[in-house]
């Protein structure tokens, strides 16, 4: 069975699309980190969050307050700034997951949508 999602092909025989989560150190952007991790469907590549988290491993600067314990898979891969070309940077990516603040997602996730990448926000 195939399923087609703003022009993604999403297939039991496809590879896992490559996600990125923007405000991965926020409360909803830890709530995607947790249901992308280990995701049968989608491939965690990219954490995103303010410039001052940037460069810092995620483990070391999200305050993590769901259930839970911080991923495993996501602990130790390093934030990058929410922007378009310091996500592209990591390898690129096939969708984003943003849970930006509503005055930096309007700028931020129209750059993404330009560029043909699906935002879900």
């Amino acid at each position: 069975m195939v399923f087609w999602c703003m022009g993604l092909e999403v297939g039991a025989r496809m590879d896992k699309l490559r996600a990125a989560v923007l405000g991965a150190t926020g409360m909803v952007g830890q709530r995607f980190v947790k249901l992308l991790s280990n995701h049968p469907k989608f491939e965690l590549e990219v954490l995103a969050a303010s410039s001052k988290s940037a460069g810092k491993r995620y483990a070391e600067v999200v305050h993590w307050c769901i259930e839970g314990e911080v991923p495993e898979q996501a602990a130790n891969m390093r934030v990058v700034e929410a922007r378009l070309e310091d996500v592209m940077r990591e390898g690129g990516v096939d969708l984003v997951f943003s849970a930006l603040t509503s005055e930096v997602a309007r700028e931020v996730e129209a750059e993404f949508a330009r560029e043909g990448i699906p935002v879900i926000s």
